[in-house]
């Protein structure tokens, strides 16, 4: 483990410290765009985070309207995009800070929740998604439990 390895996202970008906070490093090369909220660090992988890009802090959704969860195994060296099983066609979602978790399983098990009323996972640490309830209230967060 590296307790000092600290992920973060916002407005600004996506940024990883290697020195607990002291200083940052931009990693949001790859990604469509460094704004967000939602972020999921694996509790088993210093390396791997996951998080969900929104276009911009004017324009909230998912950018070109398809809904995909970005994966790090390098500390942001490279991202990966899966959206097997996300809405892919006109799909302008807003997912919230708080509504990404994950169980703490393995493979990790992730889960996030939209405004839109939708909640997807995964069992395969995001590799493939599915829908898990639709027609719901804004969700604002999600939390898992293994």
């Amino acid at each position: 483990m590296r307790p000092e390895r600290l992920f973060l996202q916002f407005h600004g970008s996506v940024y990883r410290s290697d020195d607990t906070g002291e200083s940052w490093n931009d990693i949001a090369e790859g990604l469509p765009s460094g704004f967000g909220f939602p972020m999921v660090v694996d509790p088993s992988d210093p390396d791997a985070a996951y998080v969900i890009p929104l276009t911009a802090d004017v324009d909230r959704v998912t950018p070109d309207g398809e809904v995909r969860v970005f994966e790090t195994r390098d500390a942001g060296g490279s991202w990966i995009a899966h959206g097997d099983g996300l809405p892919s066609d006109d799909a302008y979602l807003t997912i919230l800070r708080q509504a990404f978790g994950h169980d703490g399983g393995s493979p990790l098990g992730l889960y996030f929740g939209a405004t839109s009323g939708e909640v997807f996972g995964s069992a395969d640490a995001g590799a493939t998604w599915f829908s898990v309830h639709e027609h719901l209230a804004p969700v604002t967060s999600v939390r898992v439990s293994g």
